[in-house]
């Protein structure tokens, strides 16, 4: 990403190159997505109401066989995914045609799918979830901001294989490389009954913010350290990131010179291409935007980019 002074300019920016360079090399999209709307919502209403009107035919005629309603239902089933599958089919092909057009728009930032497996695992090392043997990436933006880098990642992490695959985790994993004297190991989870640590050799540790008690847990190996970090500035970071990406739980890991956050979405990010908006509608990219802009504001807030401690 390129330096941007303060999160103003990197906007502008933003909405500079999406006026110049993305509405262009999307604009073309969108009779294609005019076409598969039109046909999602043919084969939707088709199958629905051949499922109805094969219900109506077995009522009318006193069709009592014991497998007499499968095909009805099969009909209305076929019906309400025919909508999700075209739309899914829309995301998917636009998304691998014009991502990396959306991500040059954030500076230097890259999209790809795909994701070292020894970066990963350090998000076990820190405790943020643990093993895995399989990892799938739905989406990685790679870059620098003020010299820091950044990985942000949607994937989720299996273990094993066949019927005894378990997803161990799923959601958005966020790397920051620190320029900092941090030595300690400091975890912030979600609050729990028993205060099990993930770590053998961390302790729970409890803060003055009584709130903060009430909803996460602190474990660490070095309390001072975790005392001094652990602010209500950096709370409210935090919690923007939490927002701004739509996501139900967050947990965070400071360990080995990295900042790692690992949360758990309750929407599909990174979607572009809705089939019932335009493809050059601003709000799918105004929520990409904000997105960025939460991590980078908590970079800001830590200095992370600045080798004295805070």
């Amino acid at each position: 990403m390129q330096d941007f002074s303060d999160l103003n300019e990197f906007k502008m920016s933003f909405y500079e190159k999406y006026h110049t360079v993305l509405v262009p090399a999307i604009k073309n999209f969108e009779n294609e997505r005019k076409w598969k709307l039109f046909w999602a919502i043919f084969w939707t209403v088709v199958l629905i109401s051949a499922g109805i009107a094969y219900f109506w035919f077995i009522i009318k005629y006193n069709i009592k066989s014991s497998k007499a309603q499968d095909p009805g239902f099969m009909l209305l089933i076929l019906g309400i995914s025919a909508y999700w599958i075209f739309k899914k089919k829309f995301e998917v092909s636009i998304k691998l045609k014009i991502m990396h057009v959306v991500s040059s728009c954030f500076g230097n930032m890259v999209w790809s799918l795909s994701y070292p497996s020894r970066k990963a695992e350090k998000f076990v090392e820190a405790g943020l979830f643990s093993s895995f043997t399989k990892m799938i990436v739905d989406d990685r933006f790679s870059g620098t901001y003020k010299d820091v880098p950044i990985d942000i990642v949607e994937a989720e992490f299996d273990y094993g294989s066949g019927r005894r695959r378990t997803t161990v985790f799923k959601g958005l994993c966020i790397k920051l490389d620190m320029n900092k004297n941090f030595k300690g190991h400091t975890i912030l989870m979600e609050d729990t009954i028993f205060h099990t640590s993930p770590r053998s050799h961390l302790r729970h540790t409890e803060l003055e913010d009584v709130n903060f008690e009430k909803r996460y847990d602190v474990y660490t190996d070095d309390e001072v350290e975790a005392r001094y970090i652990l602010t209500p500035t950096f709370m409210e970071k935090l919690t923007g990131i939490k927002m701004a990406f739509y996501c139900r739980a967050i947990r965070c890991a400071f360990y080995q010179g990295e900042l790692l956050i690992a949360m758990k979405p309750t929407t599909d990010l990174f979607s572009i291409g809705s089939l019932v908006r335009p493809v050059t509608d601003t709000r799918q990219f105004q929520n990409l935007c904000n997105q960025f802009c939460s991590v980078l504001s908590l970079i800001d807030y830590l200095k992370l980019n600045e080798r004295a401690i805070l």
